[in-house]
Order: structure tokens, then sequence, then C-alpha cells
């Protein structure tokens, strides 16, 4: 309960969770740099202990004098829902964001009968072969004190580069010779499950229009995160695996190729990111097990049946 009611206090939640389920293509490509005046879009978690996170996002603009100007959302659709004004500057030497939230602007959490804190941070932003990721420390502190109410950790990544990672990836493997095709009852282990525990792109036949994915921890629940999408469109963001299946159903366009692609958001306490997706339609099964490191992109093809 305390632990609980601190979350409130502090007004950050986020979500720990994910594992990667699906199969595959990693593709490199080089990061760009923070330009002044530019808009970004992070998404994470604020992690507040081993048992407690909730999902966090930062939208901010960077002017020509690295001042830092935007907002948080904590917990976004959830019960402690909370806007919140940010403001502080970029160290572009360094690459450390500084910031403070200083006022909010809307909460589902009753402000009056909760203290008030706010986050307090510095965040680095790295770049990696994949994307760019915003991760540091963060202090709680009531407005007008000194001394901090709490502390915890955040992790972001950007969402607008992870979709330009993906169209790269679908242009780079758009030629068949770059995908390694998987018909019914092949590229399968004794149990059953396709194998992809490497960077080679798949191709799966499929029929029809309708599908229905499947996906939950085969193993271990360890807290990892994924963001699944279709042809570009999330079907999960940011989503925690677990032991329980998670059912998705859907309707593919006309298309001859469609394109599903999942990225790990995270390793959990038991590294690297694995999981199990079914992908069905009224005539195929496809079991698949994946394995992943953290910010991999891995894809499936399905290709329409003629």
């Amino acid at each position: 309960m305390q632990e609980k009611a601190y979350l409130k206090n502090c007004l950050m939640h986020t979500r720990k969770r994910g594992k990667i389920i699906i199969s595959v293509a990693i593709f490199l490509f080089a990061c760009s740099t923070v330009h002044a005046a530019d808009t970004l879009y992070f998404a994470g978690n604020i992690v507040i202990s081993k048992k407690l996170s909730y999902s966090y996002l930062l939208r901010f603009t960077i002017n020509p004098l690295n001042e830092v100007t935007g907002y948080s959302l904590t917990d976004a659709k959830g019960p402690n829902e909370t806007k919140t004004k940010i403001s502080g500057t970029y160290d572009s030497t360094n690459n450390t964001l500084t910031y403070e939230e200083t006022s909010v602007l809307r909460s589902k959490v009753d402000l009056q009968k909760e203290d008030l804190n706010f986050v307090h941070a510095t965040l680095k932003l790295k770049h990696n072969k994949f994307i760019e990721t915003l991760a540091g420390n963060f202090t709680a502190m009531q407005p007008g004190k000194t001394l901090p109410t709490g502390s915890g950790e955040i992790k972001l990544i950007n969402t607008d580069r992870v979709k330009r990672l993906i169209k790269k990836v679908d242009d780079f493997y758009a030629r068949p010779e770059d995908r390694h095709p998987v018909h019914a009852g092949a590229d399968t282990a004794a149990d059953g499950f396709i194998k992809v525990f490497n960077n080679t792109a798949r191709e799966l036949p499929f029929t029809g229009n309708n599908i229905k994915f499947t996906i939950w921890d085969n193993g271990q629940v360890d807290g990892d995160r994924i963001s699944v999408m279709l042809n570009g469109h999330y079907l999960l963001q940011n989503y925690t695996l677990d032991s329980v299946p998670k059912v998705i159903e859907t309707v593919l366009p006309n298309n001859s190729i469609d394109t599903i692609t999942v990225i790990a958001l995270n390793e959990g306490t038991l590294p690297p990111n694995t999981g199990t997706i079914r992908i069905e339609s009224k005539t195929e099964q496809y079991p698949i097990e994946v394995q992943a490191k953290l910010n991999e992109v891995r894809t499936i093809y399905l290709r329409r049946k003629k």
C-alpha cells in the first residue's frame, strides 16, 4: 500500500515488461543527432522499484539556445494518467537532457488528496546501431522543497526513429533473395516450434485475410517488453509479455506481402528476450520461438498464397 501511495504521489507510472516473440530481420543503420528546434517523442518506463514501474512519455522541443520545453505523460490511459509541463536544457556536448516537471496540465489523480511531487531528471541520449534512447535517474520533489521524496530510473526510446527503422528494414528485405522462406513443416525443431535465433529474415505462406496472433511468454516471466507492428501500425505498444496468452485478431489488407515487426524494448531480468507467437489463419498455423537483444528489430513476412 505504501508503494502504491508513493507512486500516486510521484505522478509517474509505467509498465515494465515485454518479451520478444516473432521472426526476424535486423537492419543496421546510422542514427541521427538531435537538432535544435526538433520536436521529439520518446516513450518507455519510469521505474520506481523492481516491482513497480509505469508508462512514461516525453514530447519536447529543443530551441537554438538548447532550451527544452514540452510535456510528460504518466500512466497514459491508466487510472493515474497525468500530463505535466516540463522545462530544462540540453547539453549537446555530453548529450544529456536535464529537465523538471513544473505544473500539472491535467490528471486523473485527485491532487487535493494526494501530495504533489514532480520529476527532476537527467537523461543520457544514446545512439546505437538501431535506435535512439534516453535513460537516466530521477528524483521526486515536492514544489518549493529541496529534499527529494523518492528516486528511480527512466528508460525511453525514440518512437519516431523506430518507425523509420521499420521502413528501412522493409526496404532492405524487399528483394525475395534477402528473405528465407519457411514452409509448413520446415525449419521446425523437435518441439514443433520454428526457432528464430539469428538475423535471417523469414517468409511464411499464408491464406486469406483473417489472421490471429497469440503472444505469450513460454518460459519464466521476467518483465520483458515489446512493441508489435503490422504494416507499420501498432498491434501492441510497450506490451509486457505474460504466461497468459494475449490474443489479437485482425483483417489483413489485400497485399501480396504483409509485414509483422517486433521491437525488443528491454531484456528483462533473464536476457536475452525470448518469447512465443502463434500465427494462424483458417488453414495455417505457425508456432514461432524467438530470441533477441535490446532494441533489435525482427520481422516476419506473410506472403499471400495465390
